[in-house]
């Protein structure tokens, strides 16, 4: 995945959806590698980001040392984790076998990071859009998507005569599918990162 450090750094900075001083470890099938890290999280749009803290147990929001991009990731509360007593993990689809275990200072905390993370990324976007779509249609027996009413229909407005313009006509052949995500690509030359977290 290519990427823009300074676009990304300028994201970071600005207000966030939920921040707060939390602590992770990588599992890998299972096992931890090494300890705890101690780390200021971020979440901004669909963007984890975690900065350092200091000697001086002082979050570092200068540069953030890495951030997850969180599109097909899986979130879930995690009970009897040896050390920590409240936690919850963050995996990835497409990378199964490894797993992140973020520990927080109480539970409600840990309630309230799953739930804006599980509301942050495009696909629980998409499926709240085709929700509301499904209802409005519902109610009103068209699609709300559809610029218009039948497909390959012609439509234009009446040339009146002030009007220079010539009279315009516009065709549509779209059809009621849920938008997508845009497509991912395999990563190239260039500054590259695995496409779930990103390490400055």
């Amino acid at each position: 995945m290519r990427f823009n450090n300074k676009e990304l750094i300028h994201v970071s900075h600005s207000k966030p959806i939920l921040e707060g001083r939390m602590s992770y470890v990588k599992q890998s099938n299972g096992f931890a590698y090494k300890g705890f890290k101690e780390r200021w999280f971020r979440l901004k749009y669909n963007l984890l980001f975690y900065f350092k803290i200091n000697t001086f147990g002082q979050a570092d929001l200068n540069q953030p040392a890495g951030v997850f991009v969180l599109e097909n990731s899986i979130v879930r509360l995690e009970n009897n984790m040896p050390g920590t007593l409240f936690s919850f993990s963050l995996s990835f689809k497409d990378d199964p076998d490894k797993k992140y275990i973020i520990s927080s200072q109480s539970e409600d905390h840990v309630h309230q990071w799953i739930k804006c993370i599980q509301c942050s990324t495009y696909e629980h976007m998409r499926s709240q859009l085709s929700l509301i779509q499904k209802k409005i249609e519902k109610l009103t027996g068209r699609d709300p998507l559809l610029m218009y009413p039948e497909e390959g229909k012609k439509i234009g407005r009446v040339k009146s005569e002030d009007d220079d313009m010539d009279c315009a006509f516009f065709y549509t052949s779209l059809t009621a599918t849920t938008p997508l995500p845009p497509p991912r690509h395999k990563p190239d030359s260039g500054k590259t990162s695995n496409f779930n977290l990103i390490e400055f």
